[in-house]
């Protein structure tokens, strides 16, 4: 496995933001979903992949979840938690 600044992380990424704008352009929310890497590196994850027939060296970089967004579609944020962030000066 390569390092956060090999060209695969970059070409992922840029794939997932292209389908995120297709996704968009028909109606359809997504979300962006950032844990494949480290999921695909535990032994779990490693069977999953030989079990899918995915070949060892192609790496998950994220993954992306897409459906029809609630009535409406805009909707208020979560109230903070106290205390959940720090401001440094």
């Amino acid at each position: 496995m390569g390092t956060t600044g090999d060209p695969y992380v970059y070409d992922g990424s840029i794939v997932l933001q292209t389908m995120m704008l297709a996704a968009h352009e028909i109606g359809l929310g997504t979300c962006w979903i950032h844990r494949e890497r480290e999921m695909f590196d535990t032994e779990e994850g490693k069977q999953l992949l030989r079990d899918m027939g995915i070949q060892e060296d192609l790496m998950g970089i994220g993954a992306l979840s897409i459906g029809y967004e609630a009535e409406g579609g805009n909707h208020s944020p979560k109230p903070r938690k106290p205390d959940y962030y720090k401001i440094v000066k």
